[in-house]
């Protein structure tokens, strides 16, 4: 397996990210206690899971491009026998843990059709968008279960701490971005992306871009709803380039990078259409966290570390010339599609701003760290 391949895991080791995420969720909805209607969030809580769960496992062949493979269920005991055998000290365990955390249930999993007939998201789970007082995902107990539950094989008391304070860290700084309030932390939002994209109405062709376009006998309603599933699930398809290694998905922030995706400069970025600087900004956080408290704290690989930061550079200047070649564009356009190519290209600029900073965080990380090894 090539160095940049350590964002990639196997089928299995996939299997065991989804089934952590379900057991966290199953863990909310037992935790759920709310003073007024307690028992209607977690029913309504229970129907959301086992929807997501019916999706992962419709779309899981046609997410990984492999036809006939099948998304087990693991019973608790199975799972932790799974992660134990895939050797749980890995990198590969530490990024599955990242994206764990990351995830926020309850996100919207289906569409619906409004007055007018267009498609939009359903807001079935609205009410489930609330702080945790209220019913909503408590995201403090979630942490708390997975260190508990999960997190400690790798041998790490307090791994799930430092992920989250040094995800909070650098999302308020890439936050400065965009001037407004602090977006959802969740990888989730990834939604909310595709349907601004889409001025309100949700296009699959956007979803599949990002999950893969071969969710295997599924099509409309339910190819979207397994797009959905998947966009909040976290990980990013490899799409029809394959990896090395056997490596099917990619998590950890390594999708901005380009990895697997064929979306071009931007990864995950780009293959929104409008290099969204929302996604821009939530894999850029992701892929600092990675390279900051996994590749340097835990694995003290500076020259991975480096060569994540060249790539990302690299992106960066490839998003530059499509800035430049987006306003010579508009230059030349009619005024409605200049009106649009203007939209895009502030897009585009916002998000090369954040990417911007994630790059000088990124060099610091990796600077000191190689300043302090040199003095050790």
């Amino acid at each position: 397996m090539s160095d940049i391949d350590k964002f990639g895991l196997s089928i299995e080791q996939t299997e065991i990210l989804y089934n952590i995420e379900y057991y966290k969720t199953l863990n909310d909805i037992a935790e759920t206690d709310t003073l007024v209607g307690g028992d209607r969030k977690r029913g309504l809580k229970r129907e959301w899971l086992e929807e997501w769960k019916e999706y992962m496992t419709k779309g899981f062949s046609g997410f990984i491009n492999v036809k006939g493979v099948e998304l087990h269920w693991y019973s608790t005991e199975e799972l932790l026998y799974r992660i134990a055998r895939n050797s749980p000290t890995g990198v590969w365990y530490r990024l599955v843990l990242l994206e764990a955390m990351l995830f926020e249930p309850y996100f919207t999993i289906s569409t619906e059709k409004d007055r007018k007939g267009n498609e939009i998201p359903s807001k079935k789970y609205d009410s489930l968008q609330v702080p945790p007082p209220l019913g909503g995902y408590d995201k403090s107990k979630g942490d708390v279960f997975l260190q508990k539950s999960f997190a400690m094989i790798c041998g790490s008391e307090k791994f799930i701490v430092r992920l989250r304070k040094c995800y909070g860290k650098v999302m308020a700084e890439l936050n400065e971005v965009l001037k407004t309030t602090l977006i959802s932390l969740s990888v989730g939002a990834f939604i909310a992306i595709a349907v601004a994209v889409t001025a309100g109405a949700f296009a699959p062709a956007i979803a599949t871009l990002l999950v893969g376009s071969n969710f295997a006998g599924l099509s409309g309603a339910a190819l979207t709803s397994a797009c959905l599933a998947y966009l909040g699930g976290g990980a990013i398809a490899a799409g029809g380039l394959g990896m090395a290694g056997g490596t099917m998905v990619i998590v950890g922030g390594g999708a901005i990078l380009g990895l697997g995706i064929g979306a071009g400069a931007g990864g995950a970025i780009g293959a929104m259409g409008v290099y969204s600087k929302r996604a821009a900004i939530l894999q850029s956080a992701k892929l600092l966290v990675s390279i900051r408290e996994i590749f340097l704290n835990d694995e003290k690989d500076l020259a991975f570390s480096g060569t994540v930061l060249e790539k990302y550079a690299e992106n960066i200047a490839k998003l530059q010339m499509k800035l430049l070649e987006l306003r010579m564009k508009a230059g030349e356009a009619g005024k409605e599609e200049q009106k649009k190519i203007n939209a895009d290209i502030k897009e585009l600029e916002d998000s090369l701003k954040a990417m911007e900073l994630a790059r000088k965080s990124m060099n610091r990380f990796i600077s000191s760290f190689g300043e302090g090894l040199g003095k050790a």
